[in-house]
Formats: C-alpha cells, sequence, structure tokens
C-alpha cells in the first residue's frame, strides 16, 4: 500500500500542471523573498522545498562565537553535539541516533560527501568555520536525493568562493587551557577568474590530561567563468592533527580519583592525515531550439590516513587506517513552465568507489582490505500545482557491493551487494509571504559502515541486514510582518533493522534491532526587536528561541518499549545579539534534559543529568580591525555532554565537558 500511495502521488505531480490552469506575478499573488538554496540539490527558491530546512549564512556564524561548526549546529532545534573531550570527536546528532549519528547524518561539503566508510563519522576539525559562505541543515530523511546515511539529517556545507578586488585577512586567537588559533584569508576575482585560499592552525592543551590537540589545514578553490553557459572550477584541501585520547572516568573509583580534569589513558593518541581534490563543470549546452537543462559533473578524490596507539587489557594496541575515495556525480537540472506553472526537475547519478585498508601492530593482528562500489540513480520534481501550492516527489535506487578482504590467520574472502529503491513526496501551501504549511513522506535507507561488518573482537560478521525506514512530517512556518517568524514540525520515524552496538554482548557487538520508532516535534522563533519597538542607539537588536521534544524507542525485541539512549526528551537553545556603532554583543544559552547513557539500551541506571550552558562574545568592528573576547559556560556549569555505560559492569563512564573559559582574538582585514 505505501508504495502505491507513493506512485499515486507522482501521477499528480506530473499531470496537475494540465489540470489547473496558471495566472501571473502581478494579479496579486504573493512575492517572496529570494533567497537561494539547494536543499534539493538544485538551486531554488527556499519556499519550494517541503522540507525543515534552516540556512546559516555567514553573517550568522561570525555573529554566534563558535569557533567550529559543530558548535554552529548545537544551536539549532533537533541537533545535538556529542563530545569526547575533544573537538576532534565530535558527533552530530539529529532527530535522536545518539552514538550511530555518524552513519545517520549524511555531510556534504560543495556537494562532496565527507562522511567516511567506517563509523568515524566527518571530522568536524577539517572544516574551518571561517571559510564557509552558508550551512543548510535538513531535518530528516534526504534518502531519496542523497542517497546512504541521509536519515536523520543532511547538514550541506557551502564554502567561500572569491569575489571582488584581491583582499584579505589575518587572524590570531589566544584562549584558556594554552589554545592558540592562527588564520589567513586570501580573495578575490578578475575578469572571469576567482580564487580563495584558507590556512588555520590550531592548537590547546585542552580542558582535560591528555586531550592536546594540533591542527593544521589549507583549502583553496578557483572558479572560471569563460561564457554564460559554462563554469569550471577546481578545489582542494590539506588537513594534519595529532591529538590525545583521555578516555572516560567511571564514576565508581576514577572521578575521585583523577578528577575532573584527569585521564584513565595517559599514552593513548591518534593522528591523522587527509587530502582532497574536486573538479567540477556546469554547462547549459544548447541544440538549436531545443532546453536541454543545465548539466553539472563532479569528480573527486580523497585520500585519508589514519593511526592510533592504546592500551588494550593491559597490552598496547596500534592500528593502521588507510581510506581511498574516488567519485564522480553527473546531474542535470530541468526549469520548464506547464500551463503558466513552474516545473523543476533534478535527475542525477552518483557514483563512489573506495577502498578500506585496517592493518594492526603491537597486539592488533588486524590485517583485512574493505571494498566498497556504490551507485545510485535518483529523479526528483517540484511543481506549483496552483497559485503557491507545490507538490513534490523524488525517487532513488542504489546499489552497493562489498568484497572482505581478510589476510590475517584465517583467510577469508566474502561479497555482499545490499540495493534499495525509496521514494519520496510530499506539498507545500504557502497562504501568505513568508508563511507556509506543509506535509512530507519519505522512505530512507542506510548501508553499513566497514567496521559495523568487521570488529577487532569479533571478527567479520557478514550475516547484517541493511537499515530501512520511512519518515512522516508536517510543518508550519508563520511570517507577523517580517518581523516575527515562528515554526513548529512534528515528526514520525519507523525504522526497521536499525543498526546497533548490543551492549549485552560485552566488549559489545554489531546487531540489528526489529524495530524502532523517533516522534518529536521542533518548535522555532526568531524575532526582530527593534521593528516591534526602535531603541534610537541600537543598529541591531534580535532573539532566537527552539525548543525539542523527542521520545525515541525501541519496539518489540530486548530493549522493547525502552527509551534509545543518550538522546534528550527536552533541549531548547536561545540566543539575544544586539549592534551599536561599531559594536556586537551576543549571548546564547543552551539547556540539555536528562537521558539514559550510551549503552544503557535496557534503562536500568539512573539517567545522566541535565546541563545548562550560557556562552557570550563581545566584537569591536571598523573596516579594517576587529577585535573580540568571548567566555564560554559563563556560569561554569560541570557537566558530561557525552556519558557511556560500561559494557562489563553497572558502571557510567563519564567524559567531562570544559568549564569557564575564555578567548580573545584580533583580525586585520585589507
Amino acid at each position: 500500500m505505501k508504495k502505491i500511495f507513493f506512485y499515486v502521488i507522482a501521477a499528480i505531480v506530473f499531470s496537475a500542471g494540465f489540470i489547473y490552469a496558471g495566472t501571473d506575478e502581478d494579479d496579486g499573488s504573493i512575492l517572496l523573498e529570494k533567497i537561494v538554496v539547494t536543499p534539493t540539490r538544485m538551486k531554488q527558491y527556499d519556499y519550494k522545498s517541503t522540507a525543515n530546512v534552516t540556512v546559516v549564512d555567514s553573517y550568522e556564524i561570525e555573529s554566534s562565537g563558535a569557533k567550529n561548526v559543530a558548535a554552529v549546529l548545537n544551536q539549532k532545534a533537533g541537533v545535538n553535539v556529542y563530545s569526547n573531550s575533544s573537538d576532534k570527536t565530535n558527533k552530530v546528532d539529529i532527530r535522536g541516533f545518539a552514538d550511530t549519528s555518524v552513519s545517520n547524518v549524511l555531510v556534504m561539503i560543495d556537494g562532496r560527501k565527507v562522511n567516511s566508510i567506517d563509523m568515524s563519522g566527518p571530522d568536524w576539525l577539517q572544516i574551518p568555520v571561517e571559510s564557509i559562505e552558508r550551512i543548510e541543515v535538513l531535518r530528516g530523511s534526504g534518502s531519496v536525493l542523497y542517497g546512504d546515511n541521509a536519515v536523520g539529517g543532511v547538514i550541506n556545507i557551502i564554502t567561500k568562493k572569491g569575489a571582488g578586488k584581491f583582499s584579505g585577512r589575518i587572524g590570531t586567537m589566544l584562549g584558556s587551557y594554552k589554545t592558540r588559533q592562527d588564520d589567513l584569508e586570501i580573495q578575490g576575482s578578475k575578469d572571469k577568474l576567482s580564487y580563495y585560499l584558507y590556512s588555520k592552525y590550531y592548537e590547546t592543551e585542552g580542558y582535560r590530561a591528555n586531550s592536546a590537540l594540533l591542527s593544521k589545514d589549507i583549502n583553496a578553490r578557483i572558479d572560471f567563468d569563460p561564457t554564460d553557459l559554462l563554469s569550471l572550477g577546481i578545489s582542494g584541501g590539506w588537513h594534519k592533527d595529532d591529538y590525545g585520547m583521555p578516555g572516560g572516568l567511571d564514576d565508581q573509583t576514577q572521578l575521585d580519583q583523577y578528577g575532573r580534569r584527569g585521564s584513565s589513558t595517559a599514552s593513548d593518541f591518534a593522528s591523522t592525515k587527509d587530502r582532497f581534490i574536486k573538479m567540477s563543470m556546469d554547462m547549459a549546452p544548447q541544440l538549436g531550439d531545443m532546453d536541454l537543462g543545465k548539466f553539472a559533473i563532479e569528480t573527486f578524490y580523497r585520500n585519508r590516513d589514519a593511526y592510533s596507539w592504546f592500551y588494550q587489557g593491559g597490552w598496547p594496541a596500534a592500528t593502521k587506517y588507510k581510506i581511498d575515495t574516488r567519485g564522480i556525480a553527473i546531474k542535470n537540472t530541468q526549469n520548464k513552465n506547464i500551463a503558466d506553472k513552474d516545473l523543476n526537475l533534478v535527475t542525477g547519478i552518483d557514483y563512489y568507489n573506495i577502498k578500506h585498508t585496517i592493518n594492526g601492530s603491537e597486539g592488533n593482528t588486524d590485517d583485512l582490505t574493505i571494498y566498497k562500489e556504490e551507485l545510485g540513480f535518483y529523479g526528483y520534481s517540484e511543481y506549483e500545482a496552483m497559485r503557491n501550492f507545490f507538490l513534490n516527489m523524488g525517487m532513488r535506487y542504489q546499489k552497493a557491493k562489498y568484497r572482505f578482504d581478510q589476510q590475517k590467520a584465517t583467510a577469508l574472502y566474502v561479497t555482499r551487494t545490499p540495493s534499495e529503491t525509496v521514494l519520496g513526496g510530499g506539498a507545500k501551501y504557502e497562504y501568505a509571504k513568508g508563511s507556509n504549511v506543509y506535509f512530507d513522506i519519505q522512505e530512507s535507507f542506510r548501508f553499513l559502515a566497514t567496521d559495523e561488518w568487521y570488529s577487532t573482537w569479533t571478527g567479520l560478521n557478514t550475516n547484517l541486514k541493511q537499515q530501512t525506514g520511512v519518515q512522516y512530517e508536517v510543518g508550519i512556518k508563520h511570517n507577523f510582518y517580517d518581523t516575527l517568524t515562528l515554526n513548529a514540525t512534528p515528526y514520525w520515524i519507523d525504522i526497521d533493522n536499525e543498526i546497533y552496538l548490543n551492549p549485552a554482548v560485552a566488549p559489545g557487538n554489531n546487531e540489528n534491532y526489529p524495530k524502532t520508532r523517533r516522534k518529536g516535534i521542533e518548535l522555532g522563533l526568531k524575532a526582530d526587536l527593534l521593528k516591534l519597538k526602535n531603541i534610537s542607539f541600537l543598529d541591531k537588536l534580535e532573539f532566537f528561541t527552539n525548543y525539542t521534544y523527542a521520545e525515541p524507542k525501541f519496539r518489540g525485541g530486548a530493549y522493547s518499549n525502552k527509551d534509545i539512549p543518550m538522546v534528550p526528551k527536552q533541549q531548547y537553545n536561545s540566543g539575544l545579539s544586539a549592534g551599536f556603532k561599531n559594536y556586537d554583543i551576543s549571548l546564547v544559552s543552551r539547556f540539555v534534559g536528562d537521558r539514559y547513557a550510551i549503552n544503557d539500551a535496557n534503562n536500568e541506571l539512573s539517567k545522566v543529568k541535565s546541563y545548562f550552558v550560557l556562552d557570550g562574545k563581545v566584537a569591536y568592528k571598523n573596516d579594517f580591525l576587529e577585535i573580540y573576547t568571548g567566555v564560554n559556560n559563563i556560569l561554569n556549569e560541570k557537566y558530561s555532554d557525552y556519558v557511556a555505560k560500561s559494557t562489563s559492569s553497572t558502571k557510567k563512564v563519564y567524559y567531562p565537558a570544559p568549564e569557564r573559559s575564555f578567548e580573545l582574538g584580533a583580525i586585520y582585514k585589507w
């Protein structure tokens, strides 16, 4: 029945244009603010998308005072960030996937997928927040358009492109825990060529013992537009980091023995090297009077090397990982007019070829290579069936081939070939300027990460099933005279064969859970307070707040009706920013409710306590200089945003978050 419903929606989308007559914009139809976004893999105005999308522009990023992308996202409804005591280990969760969020939230940079083939997830450290033009946060399933990993949401990051005369900036920042950052940006354009270069150096001793971090980044892009019908681009990046792994502290002995800032694993460390290059071509070929639409072709290569060394059971163990990723994405977008109504179409192909090599040393005997080849075909349409009433429909078919080549004592060569077809559709009505109501139904899937198939402790398990699901969502957004915006989005997600780490099998074993369900609602408010009441000495006074209620549950099976761990039922964010003359001031607060620790699938231990954090920033700016200071965790809250239950006992293991900290920086522009 579900498939039949989707096909009926598809028929409505493609036939509605021949049923309804159109009208011109000047006959009283609503003119909307033209904000160009790309949540549907084609440039469009945001009012056409049937999804809960938040766009964070460079001005908001700068005003937030956040020093990394995860900190920016942590202020948004439905988003939660976990960290194992270092920015390197940040996990960004959307709609309650907790420990598996790294595989259920897709991250794209300029259309390039950055999720790793293994469970390490996206590396947020190597996405310098200063080089970002905007961030698009699509909550909920994006499997139809984006494929694997896009279950809880999609985060699309668009980097800066050079423009205007040659210009640049150089910045430096000092902070608590011997933190230092230096960065350089150069950009500009001449005739049909633009260029952009960004370099960053960051080091800190960290809040805890053995949490030191050193990272270096270089990112560059060149764009060439020889004609109005052709654009060429090349971009690349290099990243290197070294960091300590302080581990967790159990609540029975270690927190007292070492204190919040101590470490139970004072020797564990890891390092990463990551390089990528991407080439792109956008063209609009002309064939007589035939409109072929716009074609975009992107090809990319990424090489990632990682090394970790740690004690396991009293013996040293080390592992080298090497991941080579090659890919190509081809898409065609069409903007048609049927009966004076817009029909937007996008079709495309995504192809990835990945090789993951795992080599152990010291006490680790791992020696295997896992190959993954993935191919997806998709199509998506948006049609204005009636004035200000839009219908969306899409479909994707994706298949993968895994090859497991194990060379250790017991040699093994196995292949697996999962495939999935997913559908999605919805409708949206724009009932007033900037105000709309919509509903959306999306199927989802994700294929297994390589280290879900394979574990150092349990070996290779190729009997696991791929995860599938369906999401139902409705939403309303109301704009009060461009002064106040309110939105509400209830959602319901059912997932079959969800992949999770079963804590009942020490030290943990990846398994499929038959069924899970996530229900919730996301509420938001934004206000331009100066439009409500003029304050003569202020140039800006803006306020935002959002609230998320989530109810994630296991259904049936061993943990029937238990809460999925590490997902807070309640969380809210709020912020106030003011500007006068050359000064900007901002305050941002965050509350995260209590929740069960990771691995506590049976909900047998007491909940991890809630916490409230308040951050602030003050900046002075003129045409050439910016001086800023910030205070994080102003109220000196002592909390842990990541807590796990031991798989071998009833201990809770804490990863304490930093207490009050300070930073002072300056930026010179030319």
